[in-house]
């Protein structure tokens, strides 16, 4: 059985190719705030921060 991808990893994929958020949710049809969430996980998780608290990350 094949794996699928979540619906807010394809929304972030279709921002990632110049669509909006909102677009994105549309065309997946998943709420706005979703994306707009997982947009600013992935934003933390890649400046180094917890997603959840905002703290600094020890390497």
């Amino acid at each position: 059985m094949k794996r699928q991808i979540p619906k807010t990893h394809q929304a972030l994929e279709w921002i990632g190719k110049g669509m909006s958020a909102a677009q994105a949710a549309r065309k997946m049809e998943i709420s706005e705030s979703s994306v707009y969430a997982a947009l600013r996980k992935t934003k933390a998780k890649n400046m180094g921060c917890c997603p959840t608290c905002g703290r600094k990350i020890r390497n």
